[in-house]
């Protein structure tokens, strides 16, 4: 492409560095220009972050449905019989739901929606995930029951700690609490159905 670094162009060159199209000696000289001129580190960068997004401009171009039929045959080969697709099969004792079959449901606080994953009508228990928008307050309530949480991602202020991502909180059955989030949160939640709530409704009425 260039024989002599004299003709080298930085803006010429750049593109087609964040692309990896250039011999050894071109990169050198691209990348001594950035160690001798860091401004130009921006330019590049630039560069890259366009290359990045390539594939996701591509439009997305579907398979032909015959095109492994028509590959068998050019090759001489006899098409192979379909595999049968064998459908998914719970086994007893055991259930599991998919993170895009969950039932996301608004909730009496405006910002809130929770999706239920179980109920247990005996014990009085309900478990699922707690989804809040930013700058929620949640509206103080008394635990009739053991309460668990497990903080998935955000932030969640209860009696004045900051819990994030990976805590575990506990509240015992009695105890009283306001939980609000600066940035919004979603958790894991495995609570009483008879929570008391003086200002709202509780999860019973939610399930």
């Amino acid at each position: 492409m260039h024989s002599n670094s004299e003709n080298y162009c930085f803006c010429e060159l750049a593109p087609l560095y964040a692309l990896d199209l250039l011999d050894e000696q071109e990169r050198n000289w691209v990348e001594q220009q950035i160690a001798e001129y860091p401004e130009l580190a921006a330019e590049l960068a630039e560069y890259e972050l366009a290359v990045t997004a390539i594939p996701y401009t591509t439009p997305t171009v579907p398979m032909a449905t015959d095109l492994k039929n028509r590959l068998f045959e050019r090759l001489g080969l006899d098409t192979p019989a379909p595999t049968p697709v064998k459908e998914a099969v719970t086994p007893p004792g055991f259930f599991a739901v998919r993170s895009q079959d969950l039932n996301w449901q608004p909730h009496d606080v405006p910002g809130v929606k929770i999706a239920i994953l179980h109920i247990d009508q005996v014990k009085r228990e309900v478990v699922g995930l707690f989804h809040a928008e930013p700058g929620i307050h949640y509206p103080c309530h008394r635990h009739a029951a053991i309460e668990e949480i497990y903080m998935i991602s955000g932030d969640l202020m209860v009696d004045e700690q900051v819990y994030g991502a990976g805590d575990y909180i506990r509240s015992e059955p009695g105890s009283v609490h306001s939980p609000y989030t600066n940035g919004g949160c979603m958790f894991y939640f495995h609570t009483s159905m008879d929570d008391e709530y003086p200002s709202t409704k509780s999860l019973k009425s939610e399930v």
